[in-house]
């Protein structure tokens, strides 16, 4: 239940509140007359009124102003409306929505300059009544103004506008301004999109949601054909072989223009200039540039590929790094000698690696120094004996200091197998097992519950029951090891240890065709690539960013930096991130999310020691820079097609209101209650005057 109004106007009456109000203030007092028989013998003084300016009668103030209130509500005719109630339509007043597109794509020659022009040409032609808003996107939509009939601050806030950063994101943009127009009460509701109207800008079949008894009115800038090449794409790939520490970079791009370009192509590496292409692109082009035999140096490596300027500036730069120290060390040792292709099945699958990639040394045990052994995230024990002394206790601390350890069992004899207290090997290894002639032992799958059998990039486990086991060596688990697969003769097939921060897997075959064919199934790859990233406590994240995106820098810095971002983020100190522009952010580690809110390099400080940087490189979205456009027609039919009902209320026009204020009357009421008012305000007035007529000394 509430109440309604037919003419709301006139509440504005309820200012003439302050009249009765001020009538108390300024009222005079009377002087007092006093008979003397002579005024001879008196001083002449001057006399003075003095005026109170106090409230000395509040019963009849409030008279007053209930009477002048019940006038003003009778004059607005009120009428109560509940539930069932339907709200009153205006009929003389249109509200509308201008949204206005700011997305970087508006910097393309003078996009920008024709959608104010056009913006405020809409807030110029609107009536004194009408009320319009302003909603501005780009891949978020936000309202910049509520509704208004004020045109000059409409005005103030398109002129303050300026094209950003980001993506072009239609829908979000309409549905915000449905939001805005969804609690009005006009008769025309109509949102104005003002948009170069971009085809990226919308996905197919992503319509956005509008009521039906909303317009919705396109406004598309004209494009003119405009010269523009852009960088739409940058990869880096570790190069393969003995090359460990090179990379190749590919470099894609597109030429957006109905006319052939010359451009040129330039590669800077850490501010200098490494290597500059001229290119012919026809109409539409898309080229690949690959540049080889880049080498990181000691570190890390800043890159900047750029073009020549042209119809967009923005698309002309992008930024990427590359670091040996995103390949992960690992070690394999073998005896001293191996079999002819020990290593060659190994060795090739870790070459395959990307993410990440690993830096691999082959060694003997001979040609070891304990303190050698943290150098490395994991090392792979490749059927050979594992010593005592000196170098199994490093091997201890390894593991326990949080290294990865993987050992495979074959025909070396393990005779100093430190696996019980707290030793960091799972079970005791004792003797071979042959499978009978013609057949071959298979392999159950993982334990489901382990990460090896779920993780981020697969659903999947890899398929272990396809290889063919010939020979394995039986492994007794230790109380507390936990056995990760089985053979389907209840054997063993890989167990698991941990020892503080590390971890050790001891697979009980070997990694070359020697006793299984595993290493020429389809699943050994993904499984040893699985395994060593869970040895190495790699937590594998994304490298490239966009403006618009989130980085979790910690997981970011682990990933390029492996385990010395693990080490150095148990510390408590704050990070300190350089944005682009040289401003300073600082994170707490527990929330190291960092808003990319523009192109260019990201330092962070303190996420690794002092001698391993970390760097995050982002760029814009080059889908943004494709000036393919929408059928902008076929468009707002689609919308409207698509559009939901309005809601199922009916609206009363000011006739009906009217008609429905009469059926109630409550205006006589208020009337009604009026004149009792007037007639208790004139007997309290009287009474009043005639107690201060009574009064000695005083005049009426």
């Amino acid at each position: 239940m509430g109440l309604s109004w037919i003419n709301p106007l006139y509440l504005a009456g309820l200012s003439l509140l302050a009249l009765p109000i001020l009538i108390h203030l300024v009222q005079r007092q009377q002087a007092s007359g006093i008979k003397f028989p002579s005024l001879m013998f008196l001083r002449q003084i001057q006399w003075r009124e003095k005026r109170r300016l106090e409230i000395r009668h509040w019963l009849l103030l409030l008279l007053r102003c209930l009477l002048l209130l019940l006038v003003v509500l009778a004059f607005a005719r009120p009428f109560l409306s509940g539930e069932s109630t339907p709200a009153m339509l205006d009929l003389e007043r249109s509200d509308s929505v201008i949204v206005i597109d700011r997305s970087y794509s508006m910097r393309i020659s003078d996009s920008w300059q024709q959608a104010q022009q056009i913006a405020l040409q809409l807030v110029d032609e609107k009536q004194a009544q009408d009320r319009i808003g302003v909603v501005a996107f780009d891949d978020e939509a936000e309202v910049i103004s509520d509704l208004t009939e004020n045109a000059a601050n409409l005005r103030t806030v398109i002129e303050r506008q300026a094209p950003g950063l980001r993506t072009t994101r239609i829908r979000a943009a309409l549905e915000q301004a449905a939001r805005l127009l969804a609690g009005s009460n006009a008769q025309r509701k109509r949102i104005l999109l003002v948009s170069d109207f971009q085809a990226a800008g919308i996905a197919r079949g992503d319509l956005p949601l509008v009521s039906q008894d909303t317009e919705v009115v396109a406004h598309a800038v004209k494009l003119a054909d405009s010269a523009n090449t852009s960088i739409s794409s940058v990869s880096v790939t570790p190069s393969a072989g003995d090359n460990n520490d090179e990379f190749t970079l590919s470099v894609e791009l597109t030429n957006h223009s109905a006319k052939p370009m010359v451009q040129r192509l330039g590669l800077a590496l850490d501010g200098r200039i490494f290597e500059r292409r001229e290119l012919n692109l026809p109409p539409g082009a898309v080229v690949t540039q690959t540049f080889s035999g880049l080498s990181p140096g000691a570190g890390l490596v800043r890159g900047v590929v750029s073009l020549d300027d042209d119809g967009l500036t923005l698309d002309n730069r992008a930024y990427f790094v590359y670091s040996n120290q995103q390949k992960m060390p690992l070690l394999i040792i073998e005896g001293s000698r191996p079999r002819s292709n020990q290593g060659v099945y190994l060795e090739s699958a870790l070459r395959l690696a990307r993410d990440p990639a690993f830096r691999v040394e082959r060694r003997s045990w001979n040609q070891l120094e304990p303190s050698e052994l943290s150098s490395w995230a994991v090392i792979v024990i490749d059927d050979t004996t594992i010593p005592g002394g000196d170098i199994g206790n490093a091997l201890r601390d390894f593991v326990a200091a949080g290294g990865g350890l993987l050992v495979t069992l074959g025909t070396a004899q393990q005779d100093s197998w430190l696996s019980t207290g707290d030793g960091f090997l799972p079970g005791k290894p004792q003797r071979p097992v042959d499978a009978r002639s013609g057949t071959a032992f298979g392999i159950r799958a993982l334990d489901a519950d382990h990460p090896l059998a779920a993780n981020r990039d697969s659903r999947t486990a890899p398929n272990l029951s396809t290889a063919s086991i010939f020979s394995y060596r039986t492994l007794q688990p230790n109380a507390g090891d936990r056995v990760l697969a089985y053979y389907d003769d209840d054997g063993v097939a890989l167990a698991e240890r941990q020892l503080e921060q590390g971890k050790t897997l001891v697979l009980t075959t070997t990694l070359d065709p020697h006793w299984n064919d595993f290493a020429l199934q389809p699943a050994f790859l993904p499984f040893l690539h699985r395994a060593l990233r869970y040895l190495a406590g790699y937590d594998a994240y994304r490298r490239e960013f966009e403006v618009g995106d989130i980085a979790y820098v910690m997981r970011y810095a682990r990933a390029q930096a492996g385990s010395d971002a693990i080490v150095a983020g148990a510390s408590a100190a704050p990070l300190i991130v350089e944005a682009p522009s040289t401003d300073i952010v600082r994170l707490q580690r527990q929330q190291a999310l960092l808003p990319i809110d523009e192109p260019g390099f990201y330092q962070v400080h303190r996420a690794t020691p002092a001698d391993v940087e970390v760097v995050l490189a982002a760029n814009i979205d080059p889908a943004e820079a494709n000036p393919r456009t929408l059928d902008v027609a076929r468009f707002v039919e689609e919308i409207m097609a698509s559009a939901k009902p309005a809601p199922p209320v009916e609206i009363l026009t000011r006739r009906q209101a009217a008609d429905y204020e009469q059926q109630q009357q409550l205006w006589h009421l208020v009337l009604l209650a009026a004149l009792v008012l007037l007639l208790l305000e004139a007997l309290l007035a009287n009474r009043v005057a005639v107690k201060r007529s009574a009064r000695p000394g005083v005049k009426t």
